[in-house]
């Protein structure tokens, strides 16, 4: 069984599952990219996944009250992110916008399935 799964497309962040492990193909932080092991992950996160809808909702409350857009940590967008817990290290990956959130859900799923699948 081979799925793809493209968090974003500029830069690339893909991951591809496979039967014993995931391949992630990361353009953003390339020190990330390589194969994971499904028996190797212990838990994966999903943090502040609100994050972005907040930043655009203040956004556009700072143009209306000031007449000039102002969130600073809107811009950076690295709030919200997925974390991937392994024996010995931790993957984690920044989330955007609300694509890459819908896709961290999915992969959260499909990880944790594989996860317990393969610790059987």
């Amino acid at each position: 069984m081979n799925e793809n799964i493209i968090l974003n497309k500029n830069p690339r962040i893909e991951l591809q599952l496979f039967n014993d492990g995931f391949k992630l193909i990361d353009e953003q932080t390339k020190q990330n990219s390589g194969f994971y092991a499904y028996n190797n992950i212990q838990s994966t996160d999903l943090n502040k996944l609100w994050f972005p809808k907040l930043a655009k909702f203040l956004i556009v409350l700072t143009w209306i009250c000031n007449g000039v857009p102002f969130f600073p940590d809107a811009e950076s967008g690295k709030k919200s992110n997925i974390s991937i817990h392994f024996k010995k290290n931790k993957l984690g990956i920044h989330l955007i916008d609300n694509y890459m959130i819908r896709k961290a859900k999915m992969l959260k799923e499909l990880l944790d399935t594989k996860m317990e699948y393969n610790n059987l």
